[in-house]
C-alpha cells in the first residue's frame, strides 16, 4: 500500500539573511489545466536585501560617476608551453575570486560558492600563445558587473578551460594559476598579473580487489556526438562474489547514480565502506554499479536529450547488456535496483518510470524538482520571471536553517544564474542551471548550445523553453498517465526528502505526495481501485539536503534488502 506521510517534518554556511521556516501545511496552489490537483506546499520565504559579503562587495557608483577599471593579465609562460596540448588552440579564461575571511572553504577555483557567492570573470581566448598575456578588463564578462563594484583583500586564481570533452573548469588538462592575494580599491585601477603554471591531472583510478573499472566506447553516443563517447562505471563486488564455494553465484545489481558533480570514480569510496567488517549486516549484498552521470555540459540525468544525446537509450541497450554478459548478474528486472541522492535521485526515478522492463525499483533521497510547478521556489508554468516574484521579492536558491523558526539565504537564483553566465555566457558552464538546460532544453537556433530557460540578465522566462522542459516534469507525466506512470510510482518508487531541504526540493515532493493522495481519494469515492504498493514520499522533520542523506541511506539499505528478499534475490 502506498505510504502517505504527513510529518511536519546544497550544505550552506549562514549569511545575514533571516527567513521564516518552510511550512509543509501552507495553503495550496490554485488549480491549473496541467496539474488539476492542488496539494499543499510551503509558503514562499521573503529574503531581505542585505548580503553576506557586504564588507567586500560595493554598490554601483552614482549615475555619471566614472570608476577606474582594474586590468588583469594572465600569461602562459614560455617555459611552461608544454603544459598545453598543441591541438588546444582556443578556450575560455576564467577568474575566480575569494574574499579573504570568507566563510567559504578551498581555493578560489573551487567556486562558484553557494554559501557565500564570490566574484567571477571570464573572456573567450581564440588563440593561445605562450608568453602573450591575455587581458581581462571591462569588455570581459563579470559577476558582479565589473571589478569596480567590489573592493578589499581577495584571493584570485585563473583557469584556462581548454577541455571540451569533460564538464567544467576543473576538467583534466585545463591550466591553472597559483592563488594570488590582491588588494582591490575602488578609486584606483589595479594591474594584476597571473601566470598559468599548472595543469589539472587526469583522475587516477585506484586498484582495489573488489572493484573493476568499466570504460568502453558507446556506438550510440559516439555516433550522436561525432566523437568517441564511452560508458564509464565502477563495479563493486560483494565479499562472496569470488568465493567459488559461496551459496550464491549469480547476484542482484544495485545501480547507484551520483549526485551533481559526482562521478563513477565514487566507487572507490563506496568499495572501502563495503569492505568494512560487519557491513553485510547493514548493506544489501549485491553487485554495486556506480554510473557516470557526467557529460561535457553537466549532469545528464540519463535522459534522451537534444544536447547530451540518447543517454537513457544507450544505458539500457548498451551498458547494462554489457555488464550482464560480463559479470554474474541476475537478468530479471526485479533484481536491478536504482538509487541516488539529489540529481542522482531524480535520475533514479526517471529511469525507473521510463524503463520498467529494465529496472525493478528506485530509492531516491532529496531528488531534484519532481514537479515543475514547484521548481525550487518557482512555478515555471505561471511565473514570468525566474529571479523575482510578482511582489518584487528576489527568489532564494539556497538556504540554511538556524533554528526551528528561522533560516539564512546565502544565494539567490539571480546570483546563481549570473555566476554561471560569468563562467560561460553561452550556457555551457556545466553548472546546475546550465546542466538542467542541457538535459531539458531544445538546441538554440544556429548554435549547438542549450536554449536558455530565462534571460540570464533579467530573469524573464522563455515559455517555449518551459514547454520543452515540461516533457521531463515527472509529476505532470504522472497526472496524465495514472494507469502507467502513476501505477509504477506507487509500486516501485520510494522518496525521502528533508523538510528544510537546502534547495527547497521538499516543495515539489510534497506537491506530488498530495497529488497522489488526492487521486487515490477520488478513485475511492468513485468506487474505483487505485494501485497499491510499497512506494512512498516521506518528509523528514527538520532535515536538510545533506543531513537527510544518512537517514535515507540507513532506511533504504534495510528496505532494499527486504525488497530483494521478497523478490527471491537476497538471502
Amino acid at each position: 500500500m502506498l505510504t502517505i506521510l504527513f510529518a511536519s517534518s546544497l550544505t550552506a554556511i549562514v549569511s545575514a539573511q533571516a527567513l521564516p521556516a518552510a511550512n509543509p501545511t501552507a495553503p495550496p496552489l490554485p488549480q491549473t489545466e496541467t496539474q488539476p490537483i492542488s496539494p499543499s506546499i510551503p509558503a514562499t520565504p521573503k529574503p531581505q536585501p542585505e548580503r553576506v559579503d557586504k564588507v567586500n562587495r560595493i554598490a554601483p557608483a552614482q549615475a555619471g560617476v566614472a570608476l577606474p577599471m582594474d586590468t588583469i593579465t594572465v600569461t602562459l609562460p614560455i617555459e611552461k608551453a608544454d603544459l598545453i596540448d598543441s591541438k588546444a588552440k582556443s578556450g575560455r579564461l576564467i577568474l575566480f575570486f575569494r574574499a579573504v575571511g570568507s566563510r567559504t572553504e578551498g581555493e578560489p577555483l573551487d567556486g562558484p560558492f553557494f554559501e557565500d557567492p564570490q566574484p567571477i570573470a571570464s573572456v573567450e581566448v581564440d588563440s593561445i600563445k605562450p608568453g602573450m598575456p591575455i587581458t581581462l578588463a571591462e569588455s570581459s564578462v563579470w559577476w558582479p558587473d565589473g571589478s569596480e563594484l567590489f573592493e578589499g583583500a581577495y584571493e584570485v586564481q585563473a583557469v584556462l578551460d581548454v577541455n571540451n570533452g569533460e564538464r567544467g573548469h576543473l576538467a583534466p588538462g585545463n591550466l591553472v594559476s597559483k592563488v594570488t592575494t590582491v588588494n582591490l580599491t575602488r578609486d584606483a585601477a589595479e594591474v594584476i598579473a597571473l601566470e598559468l603554471t599548472n595543469k589539472i591531472p587526469s583522475a587516477v583510478l585506484p586498484e582495489l580487489k573488489n572493484v573493476e573499472w568499466i570504460d568502453f566506447p558507446s556506438p550510440i553516443l559516439s555516433k550522436f556526438a561525432g566523437r568517441v563517447v564511452t560508458h564509464r562505471a565502477g563495479v563493486i563486488f560483494p565479499a562472496e562474489y569470488h568465493n567459488i564455494k559461496a551459496k550464491r553465484r549469480i547476484w542482484p545489481t544495485i545501480y547507484v547514480i551520483p549526485g551533481f558533480g559526482g562521478r563513477w570514480t565514487d566507487a572507490a569510496d563506496l568499495a572501502r565502506k563495503i569492505n568494512l567488517a560487519g557491513v553485510s549486516l547493514l548493506w544489501p549484498q549485491a553487485v554495486y554499479v556506480i554510473l557516470d552521470p557526467e557529460s561535457p555540459l553537466g549532469h545528464h540525468g540519463f535522459v534522451n536529450s537534444a544536447l547530451n544525446g540518447p543517454r537513457g537509450l544507450a544505458l539500457v541497450s548498451e551498458l547494462i547488456p554489457y555488464l550482464q554478459e560480463r559479470f554474474r548478474l541476475i537478468g530479471d528486472p526485479s533484481a536491478r535496483v536504482l538509487t541516488g541522492h539529489s540529481s542522482g535521485a531524480w535520475t533514479s526515478i526517471w529511469l525507473a518510470l521510463n524503463y520498467p522492463e529494465t529496472f525493478g525499483a528506485a530509492f531516491a533521497s532529496s531528488p531534484d524538482p519532481l514537479d515543475f510547478h514547484t521548481f525550487q521556489m518557482n512555478d515555471l508554468y505561471r511565473d514570468e520571471n525566474l529571479f523575482v516574484g510578482e511582489d518584487g521579492i528576489e527568489r532564494p536558491s539556497f538556504r540554511e536553517p538556524i533554528g526551528p523558526g528561522h533560516e539564512f539565504v546565502p544565494m539567490l537564483v539571480r546570483e546563481e544564474v549570473q555566476m554561471e553566465r560569468a563562467i560561460s555566457p553561452n550556457g555551457t558552464s556545466g553548472e546546475q542551471w546550465d546542466s538542467w538546460a542541457a538535459m531539458f532544453s531544445p538546441v538554440a537556433e544556429l548554435e549547438h548550445k542549450p536554449r536558455r530557460l530565462c534571460n540570464p540578465m533579467t530573469g524573464v522566462i522563455d515559455p517555449v523553453t518551459v514547454e520543452a522542459w515540461s516533457r521531463f516534469d515527472i509529476a505532470r507525466r504522472i497526472s496524465k498517465d495514472w494507469d502507467g506512470w502513476g501505477k509504477l510510482f506507487v509500486e516501485r518508487v520510494r522518496v525521502i526528502v528533508g523538510e528544510r531541504d537546502s534547495f527547497y526540493l521538499e516543495r515539489a515532493a510534497i506537491r506530488l505526495r498530495d497529488a497522489i493522495a488526492a487521486h487515490a481519494r477520488e478513485h475511492a469515492a468513485a468506487g474505483k481501485e487505485f494501485p497499491t504498493g510499497p512506494g512512498y514520499i516521506e518528509i523528514v522533520p527538520g532535515a536538510t539536503h545533506d543531513s537527510v542523506f544518512p537517514i535515507a541511506q540507513f532506511k533504504f539499505n534495510g528496505e532494499i534488502r527486504e525488497y530483494l528478499r521478497r523478490a527471491g534475490h537476497h538471502e
